[in-house]
């Protein structure tokens, strides 16, 4: 099957459409958040996207997502008229009623009389409009949907029409972040914008998807407003010029087995000093998590310049507090056994993790990114954990060479 015959069977268009709901919730949410913190909203219930207050009004939002804005919304359009079936079927008198779409109403339709600005004199022309097309009855398809309409009174279709509002051409999916940028504008500075948004859409995914699995389970959820500026307002304060965002915290831990065939520097460094398997592999987590968070301050513009240089050389200096000797060579060191060499470097890499060691920033309160920079520093050979570390990486790196050679 070719890749053009393979495309007319594709979800992809479906799937973006579910993905786009999730995300236009969360960007109503962020734009009814200064005067609305009370409502609460869920997905997938009573309509696509439903808000309300507890023994207040209602709002039914249907979100419909076209690719490349195809679609339509003629008086005849189908996501007109279930959309209209849908809310007569489920809404009441104090339940307003939204319309979400990416495609553009065609002027003077139904659809376009129906937007925000609209009067009681567009709602008249929209209600004419609609009596039209369901009276004439032209697509079958939605013959279920006129007749519904039709069973309503004038006024009853007045009514219904006065609480519907169309919000067309709403931006798609792809390009939905700068909407969400725009609408934390308040809650910090302009180059924090995007980290923030990309920290809140990954919590907001997540919590989507046990909100779903519960209402799918048929149980009772819902998603307050509150909760959602809470989220936002800790991932705004962790962006502050004392504070960083963490986000590896729950990364996943190696196996055993990762950390045996793992031939990083670091590792071997740990190995000279015969350090335990699980203290190894503790390190590896702390070096994984700690150079991941690294590199993402670092692709997000968060750190000042030089700001991760002058962090490591604090960290250096900790190392040297602890690993320089106490006394001037002497011939007693050459005598000493290569078995006390490697339980006193053991014992001075115990207490160098029990130092209270500087974190990047005054609020970061994370554990793993000193003890993970000080392998990451390890791995470029900065420090090293055996007094001979210098020495015995050269003849490894020799003996692995030869091995490679005479291969």
């Amino acid at each position: 099957m070719s890749r053009v015959d393979s495309n007319r069977f594709s979800a992809a268009g479906s799937a973006l459409g579910y993905l786009a709901q999730v995300e236009y919730a969360l960007l109503i949410a962020l734009q009814r958040m200064d005067g609305d913190v009370e409502l609460r909203l869920s997905i997938e219930t009573a309509d696509d996207i439903l808000f309300d207050a507890e023994g207040g009004p209602r709002e039914l939002w249907q979100t419909k997502h076209h690719i490349a804005r195809h679609g339509s919304l003629g008086d005849a359009s189908p996501d007109i008229w279930k959309t209209l079936h849908n809310w007569i079927e489920t809404s009441e008198e104090n339940t307003a009623c939204f319309l979400l779409t990416t495609v553009t109403a065609p002027p003077n339709s139904a659809a376009s009389l129906l937007g925000p600005d609209r009067s009681v004199l567009h709602l008249v022309a929209a209600r004419e409009k609609l009596d039209s097309v369901a009276e004439a009855g032209g697509n079958v398809s939605s013959a279920d949907y006129y007749a519904k309409y039709l069973a309503l009174t004038d006024e009853r279709r007045l009514e219904l029409l006065s609480r519907v509002t169309v919000l067309d051409g709403a931006v798609e999916a792809a390009t939905i972040t700068d909407r969400l940028v725009g609408s934390v504008r308040k809650a910090t500075i302009a180059q924090r914008r995007i980290p923030l948004i990309e920290r809140l859409r990954g919590w907001w995914h997540s919590r989507a998807m046990v909100h779903l699995t519960l209402v799918a389970e048929g149980k009772n959820d819902w998603i307050d407003l509150t909760e959602i500026e809470e989220r936002l307002l800790s991932i705004a304060q962790s962006l502050r010029d004392d504070d960083l965002p963490l986000d590896f915290e729950n990364e996943s831990e190696p196996t055993q087995r990762e950390v045996d065939e793992d031939d990083r520097i670091f590792v071997e460094q740990l190995k000279l000093i015969v350090l335990h398997n699980e203290r190894i592999r503790q390190a590896v987590y702390d070096h994984n998590r700690a150079f991941l968070q690294r590199s993402r301050w670092q692709r997000e513009q968060l750190l000042a310049i030089g700001e991760l240089d002058t962090y490591d050389r604090r960290l250096v200096e900790e190392w040297k507090r602890v690993f320089l000797p106490l006394e001037d060579h002497s011939d007693d060191d050459d005598r000493t056994s290569e078995e006390e060499k490697l339980r006193s470097a053991r014992q001075l890499y115990a207490r160098l993790q029990e130092r209270t060691l500087p974190e990047i920033r005054s609020h970061v309160r994370s554990g793993y990114i000193p003890l993970g920079s000080l392998h990451v520093l390890a791995d470029r050979l900065e420090i090293g954990w055996h007094p001979d570390w210098i020495d015995l990486l050269k003849r490894r790196l020799g003996e692995a060479n030869n091995a490679r050679g005479a291969a």
